[in-house]
């Protein structure tokens, strides 16, 4: 198969521009080039992470002249098959260098187990127990030359997400760990850590994923909390006197890479400056870019707005969308201050000066102290809506905020508790709380399978209908804390609804594929998996089961099944 644009076309595309790319990633295989482009736009996979996820046989160079070599001087893009061909000669499969690795601390039977009431639910926790066993890795570079992979070396296992994820990520990990700590996995839970705080150490950051290619943005700054759950289970005082200086150097990239000033106030949002498609979704990108718009500043927007996006974790959602707007290409991620990042960030920093006054830092702790009342006074100044008592995204080149539509982001400075910080007395008072909860409760009664992530369905991954296992993790931590029988009740609710869908979608799939546990479901109907987005629902899957074995084990004399499967 030939394709109409010709190698020259391209080759140019990638000379002009070449000099301009805003990119952390620089490798001239895996990040940019012409090889790259060619391989990506002749869409010889259906996934465009394939390609770069495949380590090289040989040096770039080598590969680079090959390549050339292959192109000659022909006018018109090889074909499939050519390329393909050129593929195998040249690189091994997607995830070579990624191996699968027993756990040293896994118990085949966990005590937490025997505590669950009812014996389905023993069942189902068992067969997610022993899943870490399908989804620990470790890195093994044997015979691969140190640029000839994208992967980012970490030194300890870790556990992947599932399927195409063939590598650690950022956010995910908080609920990984959660589940380790459940299973009494506790030095994989460590080993996990120390890898993101070596990330931190090299970088000043943790990157989306262990790979090179996201080297030029972070996701939702959840390390704080994954060391806090951690060190409240363990008391290990060793770990947290060696990480706590790496999560003060995280938060400084944050303050300094990701922050913002309005009106007397610093708030952060997702900002990635890049111009490029993402190498792991190349062809998405640029064929949405190349179709919607015609300058430069433009397409440089899109990318940077995509990669943002990226980066939230909300990949991809309305919120993020021009108001009104159902296209993705409308999107204005860098313009907008996200309701969940500064929940997050405010967290962070009452954590950091718990941890600071642990260790007898005083200066630090009260600094941290201080920056968290700051940060409650602009939540409220900047992200609250009086109108609809309601937390919304701000943009802030309208100077408005995004929309006014429900998003569960909108609930997450219930779930940092942020209403216990004295600057939000004046506006959080407990009529207030309970029309948020009764708005929050309202939403959850339609539907068997989860909170659904936004009312908009969009076809977009992060709206309508699908229910997403942290996001729900975030609701019932909110309704559970807020220490009233009403909210309780609404919180096991929720469990039962949540543990219910996991449990059917597991049972449905047990005889055909071993129990599948799915990256998201389908709020409308039980034991669906989710859809939409830019690739196939995904099997595994690393939060879904942290998720899940956290809930059993908390709630394991109350937990019910709603419905038959």
């Amino acid at each position: 198969m030939k394709f109409p644009i010709s190698i020259f076309f391209i080759t140019l595309i990638i000379l002009v521009t070449i000099e301009s790319v805003v990119s952390v990633c620089n490798h001239p295989i895996y990040c940019n080039g012409t090889l790259l482009s060619t391989v990506q736009l002749s869409q010889v996979f259906n996934d465009s992470k394939t390609f770069v996820d495949m380590p090289m046989r040989f040096s770039s160079q080598v590969i680079l002249d090959r390549f050339e070599s292959l192109l000659g001087n022909s006018s018109s893009v090889p074909s499939q098959d050519v390329i393909m061909s050129f593929l195998q000669e040249n690189f091994y499969d997607a995830g070579y260098e990624v191996q699968p690795v027993q756990p040293v601390d896994w118990l085949p039977h966990p005590p937490f187990v025997k505590t669950i009431k009812q014996q389905e639910l023993r069942i189902f926790a068992q067969d997610i127990h022993n899943k870490w066993l399908n989804l620990a890795r470790v890195f093994n570079y044997s015979g691969l030359c140190d640029e000839c992979y994208s992967s980012i070396p970490v030194e300890n296992p870790f556990i992947i997400a599932g399927s195409r994820f063939r590598e650690y990520y950022y956010w995910d990990s908080y609920w990984v760990i959660h589940g380790l700590l459940v299973s009494d996995m506790t030095e994989t839970a460590r080993g996990m850590l120390m890898n993101l705080a070596s990330l931190i150490s090299d970088y000043g950051f943790i990157p989306n994923g262990g790979r090179i290619y996201y080297l030029d943005r972070s996701q939702p700054p959840l390390f704080s909390q994954m060391v806090k759950i951690y060190f409240d289970q363990t008391k290990d005082i060793t770990f947290l006197e060696f990480v706590l200086p790496i999560l003060d150097q995280e938060y400084q990239w944050w303050m300094n890479e990701r922050s913002y000033s309005i009106n007397g106030h610093t708030l952060n949002l997702y900002n990635v400056s890049t111009n490029v498609p993402r190498p792991e979704s190349y062809y998405e990108d640029y064929t949405m870019a190349d179709e919607s718009f015609t300058t430069d500043d433009e397409k440089t927007f899109f990318y940077s707005s995509i990669a943002s996006a990226a980066e939230s974790g909300w990949d991809f959602s309305s919120r993020w969308f021009k108001p009104g707007s159902m296209q993705l290409q409308t999107i204005e991620t860098i313009d907008v201050l996200p309701v969940d990042l500064n929940s997050i960030l405010y967290l962070n920093e009452k954590t950091l000066s718990d941890f600071h006054f642990y260790m007898g830092n005083l200066t630090q702790k009260e600094y941290y102290s201080q920056q968290a009342d700051l940060r409650a006074e602009a939540i409220q100044y900047v992200l609250w809506n009086p109108e609809i008592n309601q937390w919304l995204d701000y943009n802030i080149q309208s100077s408005q905020w995004q929309n006014t539509n429900f998003y569960t982001s909108n609930l997450m400075p219930l779930f940092a508790k942020v209403q216990k910080n004295s600057n939000s007395n004046d506006y959080l008072n407990s009529t207030v709380l309970e029309e948020i909860i009764q708005g929050v409760y309202s939403v959850l009664m339609q539907y068997p399978g989860g909170v659904p992530t936004s009312l908009i369905n969009t076809t977009q991954q992060w709206d309508m209908p699908n229910s997403w296992p942290p996001l729900q993790y975030f609701i019932i931590e909110i309704l559970y804390h807020l220490n009233g029988e009403s909210t309780k009740y609404m919180a096991n609710d929720l469990i039962n609804r949540w543990v219910t869908t996991n449990y059917c979608g597991w049972k449905d799939t047990l005889q055909s594929s071993g129990g599948m546990m799915f990256e998201k479901y389908d709020a409308l109907n039980v034991g669906v998996p989710g859809g939409g987005g830019e690739y196939v629902v995904q099997d595994g899957f690393g939060w879904t089961n942290g998720v899940i074995l956290y809930l059993l084990n908390k709630f394991s004399s109350s937990i019910t099944l709603t419905s038959q499967c």
